[in-house]
This record gives C-alpha cells, sequence and structure tokens, in this order.
C-alpha cells in the first residue's frame, strides 16, 4: 500500500531483559515460590505466543506490561515499572 510505513523496532534490550529477570520474574517467584525460571516459563506460556528471545522492543514491552497489570489484577502483587525500577 503506497504511503504506508511500517515501524520496525530492534530485538529486545539488555536493559529490558535485566527488568524482566531482576524485577518481574524474581518478584513474582518469590512471592509465588517457584524457581525463576519455573516462573518464566509460566509466564511464556500464559502471556507469550512466540519465544520472548525473538521479541522487539516493542512486544517485549507490551508482554511484560501484560504481566504487570495480570500481577496487580488477579494476584495482587505490584511490580513496579521498568523506570522505577533503578
Amino acid at each position: 500500500m503506497e504511503g504506508l510505513q511500517t515501524l520496525q523496532y530492534r530485538m529486545r534490550t539488555q536493559a529490558q531483559n535485566n527488568y524482566y529477570w531482576k524485577c518481574i520474574v524474581k518478584i513474582l517467584s518469590s512471592e509465588l515460590g517457584y524457581f525463576q525460571y519455573e516462573m518464566h516459563n509460566i509466564l511464556k506460556k500464559q502471556f507469550s505466543p512466540i519465544n520472548t528471545k525473538d521479541m522487539n522492543t516493542q512486544e517485549f514491552n507490551d508482554y511484560c506490561e501484560m504481566i504487570r497489570i495480570w500481577a496487580l489484577t488477579d494476584l495482587g502483587i505490584v511490580i513496579p515499572p521498568p523506570n522505577k525500577n533503578k
């Protein structure tokens, strides 16, 4: 289609990956009693139709946000947003 632009995103960043493992996975695994790798596998099955290694920055951001919303609304677990995790 003429005039239609496709946005190109780079692959997820190391900062995003660090936030995911050191904040999201760590908090949820601790609160729910899983090992971190178990929690990661549960989250992938529940929230991601593709392998998280193949996600671009926007997809990974959306994935993390879906998990944060689920954790708060369904579990009552607050996970700070990435900019607060420094």
